[in-house]
């Protein structure tokens, strides 16, 4: 999980910056000086201070869309300040009770001065990582070039369709295979006499999906329907009512509205998907780049633990009766 959340943090610009002075008009008046963040105290628990510069310094290592929730929702920093102040009060009693003594707090803590002093080495470098993860729309054309299998739209079909489901065994909830054909066959003299295949979707099918929009599925692949409904829709005219068709669930009208051919998306129409894509691939260049970079520097290794022995399985005795025969036979 650290991989990911530091990656997002450079990829994002989350870095520890000083914002901008703004240099006053030489005729502009002498203000006092502002007060350090270190001396400005926000609040107070158990004797210990909480300061403008410990908020500061929380807001850093925050996401860049919390930072923003906090600057722009109205008291959102006060708010912000009491949940530090509420988990200050939480560590004192947890100190009263020695919790910061144990085995497990002490491994928290040493996992958690890990995390921070690897936040602090992105800070420090993020300027110069920024840089490398930048993507120009060459890299996005470059990218969906190579990656042309990714951007194939497959075959499409607009379908709609009426189920009526069918129980799938004795003593389970719905209708009888019979009952089913029946109301089949209902539908379609309805549609005969110029009922519109919509409406009656939304009255008679048991298919919660599609139901209140018509039983239209807009646009699908048929590949990850149930074969038989895959098979006709990419066969069934289009236009046209076709015959009941079965499967696992019931029975099914169907009525094909459109198909479309499989084809290679253009770069236009794909370039916003290319684009992410190309972001991502770059995000997990330049991260190996860095971890590589360091493994020269710094012994890395990382453990698998043996498999643990497998352990015999005691040898059974054999069965009281079987052994009394066995005795018997001896002495014979």
């Amino acid at each position: 999980m650290l991989r990911v959340s530091l990656i997002s943090l450079i990829a994002l610009g989350v870095v520890a910056q000083e914002p901008a002075k703004t240099i006053a008009p030489a005729t502009a008046p002498v203000a006092a000086a502002a007060p350090k963040p270190e001396d400005v105290i926000l609040a107070k628990v158990d004797g210990d201070l909480i300061t403008e510069g410990d908020f500061q310094a929380a807001f850093r290592l925050l996401g860049q869309q919390e930072q923003m929730s906090i600057l722009m929702v109205q008291g959102g920093k006060d708010e912000f300040v009491k949940r530090m102040a509420e988990s200050k009060l939480l560590s004192a009693k947890a100190k009263r009770l020695e919790l910061d003594k144990t085995s497990s707090y002490q491994r928290a803590l040493d996992r958690a001065k890990d995390d921070l002093l690897a936040r602090e080495f992105l800070t420090k470098e993020g300027e110069g990582l920024q840089k490398k993860l930048v993507v120009s729309e060459a890299d996005v054309k470059a990218y969906y070039d190579r990656h042309a299998d990714k951007f194939k739209q497959p075959d499409l079909v607009s379908v709609r369709h009426i189920l009526v489901s069918v129980k799938q065994g004795e003593g389970q909830p719905g209708i009888s295979d019979a009952e089913a054909k029946a109301r089949i066959a209902k539908i379609q003299a309805e549609l005969k006499k110029g009922a519109k295949f919509d409406a009656l979707a939304k009255k008679y099918s048991d298919d919660p999906g599609s139901k209140e929009n018509g039983g239209l599925y807009a646009d699908a692949d048929p590949s990850g329907w149930v074969p038989e409904f895959g098979a006709a829709a990419r066969t069934q005219t289009i236009g046209k009512v076709g015959a009941p068709v079965k499967t696992q669930f019931g029975y099914h009208l169907m009525k094909v509205e459109s198909r479309k051919p499989s084809r290679l998306v253009p770069f236009e129409e794909a370039k916003q998907e290319a684009e992410r894509r190309a972001q991502q691939e770059r995000q997990s260049v330049v991260w190996n780049e860095l971890m590589d970079g360091l493994r020269k520097e710094i012994p890395f290794e990382v453990i698998k633990p043996a498999p643990a022995p497998k352990v015999a399985e005691p040898v059974k005795s054999p069965e009281p009766a079987k052994a009394a025969e066995g005795a018997k036979g001896g002495a014979q």
